[in-house]
């Protein structure tokens, strides 16, 4: 069995991260009532593949795989076989009970890993150090899957922070693409992403 390596989902991911980079740097070409939209969809994409890297990123290390620098990761149990078992490992080892791996927020992610990566461990450290980035993109991806109040609780608080006020007119895709910021908030939040699994995979 091929050994688990990290490049794999790093490599996968900025091969998504450059398409994303294609349609946002193409994005005013388009018809402009469908830019907000198209906007809208790319961040969906974006944190939901940024979920499945950190994900893949943490299962390889759970296999004993080391970083990008040869660094080993700081295991707290033994290293699992191969991806499956190290969701086993996350979702088992440790717990009282049977608890499903999460990834979409830092408090989740060390939740989930907290009883195999050990505290000190660089890709804890990143996500820990990361969690107002990760949470802000979270709050405007579930803004646009989920038209509900907790979602507008919590999107209302990004658009507070960015605007100096609560303004129920903007909608993600207006904040994604508003020609207040520059860059724009949707470039800025795939740099983020970049970043975030760059360093998740360096110790």
């Amino acid at each position: 069995m091929p050994r688990a390596n990290i490049s794999v989902p790093y490599a996968n991911f900025l091969q998504r991260v450059a398409r994303h980079r294609l349609v946002v740097g193409r994005i005013f070409q388009i018809d402009p009532a469908i830019q907000r939209l198209v906007a809208e969809l790319v961040m969906m994409r974006l944190f939901d593949e940024f979920q499945e890297a950190i994900s893949g990123i943490a299962q390889r290390l759970a296999c004993g795989a080391d970083y990008l620098d040869g660094r080993a990761p700081l295991l707290l149990t033994q290293p699992a076989s191969s991806t499956a078992g190290a969701n086993l490992l996350f979702a088992n080892h440790g717990r009282a009970k049977h608890k499903q791996p999460k990834w979409s927020k830092t408090t989740y992610i060390n939740d989930t890993t907290q009883h195999v990566l050990d505290a000190r461990d660089p890709f804890t450290r990143t996500c820990t150090a990361s969690g107002g980035a990760i949470a802000e993109m979270q709050a405007v991806r579930n803004r646009i899957a989920h038209r509900n109040p907790a979602s507008q609780k919590s999107y209302s608080t990004v658009v507070r922070r960015h605007y100096g006020a609560r303004l129920n007119h903007v909608t993600p895709g207006l904040l994604l693409l508003s020609d207040r910021f520059k860059p724009s908030l949707l470039e800025t939040y795939i740099a983020s992403c970049a970043t975030i699994v760059k360093e998740c995979c360096q110790a």
